[in-house]
């Protein structure tokens, strides 16, 4: 049956969709943010936690912090992507603001942000940076390298000026051009690449990276737009588009209606938008736009076979890139963005941009919700588990006291020694274990060390180093998919090593818990394992992306430097990123792991001592039993209060993260889920 195109009446209003997600995203971030802060500053009064939990607070406040979100547009040269971006966010200016028109428009990857603390301008970095072999991280922090282009946020003119200066590119020799590591088209087999004229000249952009900042409604609210060239582009400057596109929360992969899916734009899909060619890209945050469906308004067609048509070439496209239809849009970015200028509300019906821009929305922010509550969940169960572990066993001490002190009603001086004697029995037993714990901890720190060791900078600086010096002297295309394999290979040992390495010390503290467990009838602190497995995972998913690596049939000497290069930018660019997050998750771990221990080992030694004083006064009849009784019943009162304190903090969290979850999860699973969902923290946190 065709596909109706025509959006419903409420998702005509320019960004209104968009501005309404991103405004509750930002509601719901900011009641998590104040929930963790009176939760922090609750605990802190009520000294329940040490300075290592408060740092895991501020980890979390600044994972909340972080409001960026980013949707990338992919698509190869004249799909219409400058146009689309023009017409979904910047309609409303009433004029264009990216450069946008017939052949080549966007010559360099283009980041559309807002930072209030720079003034309104374009940063573009010159193409001769391609020479420079720091990453761009490093680029982006050396302000001398860029030009800088200042407009006036507020005149339009002003605005789409500045844009025009991404355009400009520039002839240079056939050599600086592969001095500058371009891939060029020419008589030596190549694809892929930049074309040669016949006085030896290349065109080459003038910039390699443009960041523009612009102070737009929903960029000021955290919205970062990616906006890339085509496939030789990404070729390229594979740190400036792969990895901007793997971070991405939403991808808009534009293809042309009246051509379909081209080989370029499957070989573009296929090397750098799928993660997994098994056919689960369903239901993805990837998004598919028919653009140019206006070329079938003809005025012979009628609208029935307009729709008709439609309907086949979503079909069409939705297999060839295995892919579910719903996630793929017919749409006409010009018409769209002539309604907008034009406020012609039926056009922009026609138009189906309504409907992409709703689609953006419903996976941009549940995206970013889920990778929020990934980051943050893990150190907040630690925190709930540990603080309220602390307030049970206070409430259990303090129930423990009044016990002992109701037996010395009669004031039995039997009784009284008897009691004295126990509790000095366990708090010297419990210092006793607590030096042998400390003498433990050389042992649990050296074991640490090794963890570090293992995922450290410098040991995979070193793989990368003899690597890129074997690529060099590959002689044969086999030797260099050796070498290539060899690379990955030794990565995926290093974190199996620091998987085991990890495990060791798991078991280490284990065993160190459980001795407290037994001896001393502390809580049950379960030791949390150290998960490197995803990024063992992410190491895979690289190695397939970068697959074509290692298929070259033939090693010429320039294909030979253009897969080293290609090398070099993109999988040991990404390969650093794993290894540093996988290095701060290790430490972040390996410094929090015995914190709810050593906490509550502290605070019952705390009590025990208060008990010995307590008995040790009545015993020289300095308080009578019915005084301190009085005391500690007042204590045990405020105890409960606290603790109920604690339970609406902590039940006020924990909503929010489920009311997150439940937004994320499809509407026909949401049930099953999110019942599991709450179950799993019922069960960890007593929710």
């Amino acid at each position: 049956m065709p596909i109706k195109i025509t959006p419903n009446n409420d998702i005509i209003v320019a960004n209104q969709i968009l501005n309404t997600e991103i405004e509750q995203y930002s509601d719901w971030r900011l009641k998590v943010s104040g929930a963790v802060q009176d939760l922090s500053t609750f605990l802190k009064t009520n000294n329940v936690t040490d300075l290592r939990t408060h740092h895991q607070f501020e980890n979390v406040l600044g994972a909340l912090a972080d409001d960026n979100l980013s949707v990338a547009f992919v698509a190869e040269f004249s799909r219409g992507k400058s146009e689309m971006i023009n017409t979904i966010f910047f309609g409303n200016y009433k004029k264009r603001i990216l450069p946008s028109g017939s052949g080549r428009t966007t010559m360099c990857p283009t980041e559309l942000m807002y930072d209030p603390n720079i003034p309104s301008c374009i940063r573009l970095l010159p193409i001769e940076s391609r020479e420079d072999d720091r990453p761009l991280f490093e680029l982006k922090k050396d302000h001398e390298l860029w030009h800088q282009i200042d407009f006036d946020a507020d005149d339009v003119a002003s605005i789409s000026g500045a844009m025009k200066g991404m355009t400009e590119s520039k002839l240079v020799s056939k050599s600086y051009a592969s001095k500058l590591k371009f891939d060029l088209l020419d008589d030596e087999g190549s694809e892929l690449g930049l074309p040669v004229n016949k006085y030896d000249e290349v065109e080459i952009p003038s910039w390699r990276h443009a960041v523009i900042n612009l102070p737009h409604p929903l960029l000021e609210q955290g919205l970062v737009i990616l906006d890339t060239p085509g496939l030789n582009a990404i070729g390229a400057e594979p740190e400036l588009t792969i990895n901007q596109l793997s971070t991405a929360h939403t991808v808009v992969f534009i293809l042309s209606h009246d051509t379909g899916v081209t080989t370029t734009d499957l070989e573009l899909w296929e090397q750098h938008l799928v993660t997994n060619k098994s056919g689960a890209e369903k239901n993805q945050r990837k998004l598919v736009a028919l653009n140019k469906i206006d070329s079938l308004w003809d005025g012979i067609r009628t609208e029935a076979e307009i729709e008709d048509e439609i309907y086949q070439q979503v079909r069409a496209t939705a297999k060839t890139l295995n892919l579910d239809a719903e996630n793929i849009f017919p749409v006409s970015a010009q018409k769209g963005l002539l309604a907008k200028l034009s406020d012609d509300d039926e056009l922009l019906k026609r138009s189906n941009i309504g409907a992409l821009e709703g689609a953006i929305a419903g996976k941009l922010i549940p995206e970013k919700r889920k990778i929020v509550v990934d980051k943050v969940r893990g150190s907040l169960e630690e925190i709930l588990e540990s603080a309220g572990s602390i307030l049970d066993n206070r409430l259990k001490d303090a129930d423990a006291h009044i016990a002992e002190l109701k037996q010395l009603s009669s004031k039995n001086t039997d009784v009284i020694s008897h009691i004295m004697l126990k509790v000095q029995s366990e708090k010297s037993s419990l210092e006793k274990d607590m030096q042998r714990y400390q003498a433990l901890r050389a042992v649990y720190a050296k074991e640490t060390t090794k963890l570090v060791k293992i995922l450290s900078a410098e040991r995979l600086e070193k793989l990368i180093a003899i690597t890129k010096h074997n690529m060099a002297r590959c002689a044969s295309s086999i030797t260099l998919q050796k070498t290539i394999s060899k690379y990955f290979e030794r990565v995926n040992h290093y974190l199996d090593s620091a998987i085991t390495q990890a495990n060791e010390i798991a078991v280490l503290s284990e065993g160190i818990t459980r001795d407290f467990e037994h001896d001393h009838g502390i809580a049950n602190f379960r030791v949390r394992r150290l998960r490197l497995e995803r990024f063992k995972q992410e190491v895979g998913r690289l190695e397939a992306k970068h697959s074509n690596l290692k298929d070259t049939k033939t090693l010429f000497f320039k294909e030979q430097m253009s897969i080293t290069n290609r090398f070099y930018d993109s999988v040991c660019t990404v390969s650093r990123k794993i290894f540093s997050r996988a290095l701060i998750d290790a430490t972040n771990w390996n410094n929090n792991l015995m914190v709810p221990m050593e906490t509550y080992v502290r605070e019952h030694h705390t009590q025990l001592r208060r008990r010995l004083e307590s008995v040790k006064r009545i015993h020289k009849a300095s308080d009578t039993v019915e005084q301190r009784l009085q005391e500690l019943t007042t204590m045990q009162t405020q105890l409960v209060a606290q603790h109920d304190q604690f339970t609406v903090r902590q039940n006020a969290l924990v909503n929010l993260l489920v009311e997150a979850e439940k937004a994320n999860t499809p509407p026909e699973l949401e049930n099953a889920e999110t019942t599991a969902d709450v179950l799993y923290w019922d069960h960890r946190v007593k929710f």
